[in-house]
């Protein structure tokens, strides 16, 4: 299949506009046959067309993709609705708006999808994160609008990190699970703060396996480790807290850090619907979490 390199352009202005952002660009690096090579830095922004909302988070994100452009555009929209995207106001407020603005050179139009997006000359917003990302800055350099001030570089915000993701051999069997996105493309906005809960628990590496059950996580010799899980949970949180973290980026199927789905307690692979110890602790505690799987890219 042809690969194709694309720019997409993500806002946000409703709650947490960063979780909706960021889940909204591990959701596209999951997408069949495509990857996220460059993320901008994050921008706020005055609202375009209805003025009577928050001001937007945005930034643009390079990809490639094998997708062909109708495809990609109804994975979008399916990701939008899943971060619960509603279209009740043209330009409105909005959880997550994700907009396909260059496909390689391709030039279409149909009712559904035109190609290159047919205002994004006319927005500062789209241009400036593009102006991070693109190699020919001097076509999008002509293209701004310096005499609007309205888009503003956001300061680097802080953000709790499961330690695996960042390449630190803490899993149980010694290993990883090296996410690119998070060491590669997100150092430069965030502040990232580690938390490997088992292992700040007192559990050693490599170590037994363990599944959580019920209110319980049991290794799969029969030893209950629920003292050691809750202990590294309420270490991620005073972490959290302390350094005023505005989400978590946890691996999925943990036992401590899964989100929405983990393994069920056979040592089975089977998944069930559940949350880490540490995962609920934190949304317990008001912090939004995303699940993010192993991606060396």
């Amino acid at each position: 299949m042809k690969v194709n390199k694309v720019y997409l352009s993500l806002g946000s202005n409703i709650g947490n506009k960063y979780y909706h952002i960021l889940g909204g660009i591990f959701a596209v690096s999951e997408l069949k046959g495509t990857k996220v090579k460059n993320i901008s830095s994050f921008y706020s922004t005055a609202p375009v067309g209805y003025l009577d909302q928050d001001e937007f988070l945005n930034c643009a994100i390079e990809i490639e993709t094998e997708l062909l452009p109708l495809e990609l555009l109804r994975k979008l929209k399916e990701i939008e609705k899943r971060f619960k995207r509603e279209r009740k106001i043209k330009w409105g407020p909005r959880t997550l708006d994700i907009d396909i603005i260059l496909y390689s050179d391709l030039e279409i139009d149909t009712e559904d999808l035109i190609l290159p997006h047919p205002r994004y000359k006319e927005r500062n917003f789209v241009l400036i994160p593009l102006l991070d990302i693109v190699k020919n800055k001097n076509e999008i350099k002509s293209m701004i609008d310096y005499s609007d001030t309205s888009v503003k570089l956001e300061e680097k915000q802080n953000i709790l990190v499961s330690t695996c993701l960042l390449g630190e051999n803490t899993t149980y069997n010694g290993g990883n699970n090296y996410n690119y996105l998070i060491v590669k493309l997100l150092n430069k906005s965030f502040e990232l703060y580690e938390t490997c809960p088992e292992v700040e628990g007192g559990l050693p590496t490599p170590r037994i396996p363990a599944e959580r059950i019920g209110d319980k996580v049991i290794r799969k010799d029969g030893v209950d480790v629920t003292k050691e899980f809750e202990k590294g949970a309420e270490l991620a949180i005073e972490k959290a807290i302390k350094n005023k973290v505005i989400l978590a980026l946890l691996k999925s199927k943990s036992p401590s850090c899964g989100k929405n789905r983990i393994y069920d307690g056979t040592f089975s692979k089977k998944l069930v619907f559940g949350n880490g110890i540490t995962t609920d602790k934190l949304i317990l505690q008001g912090f939004d979490t995303i699940e993010v799987n192993k991606d060396e890219q």
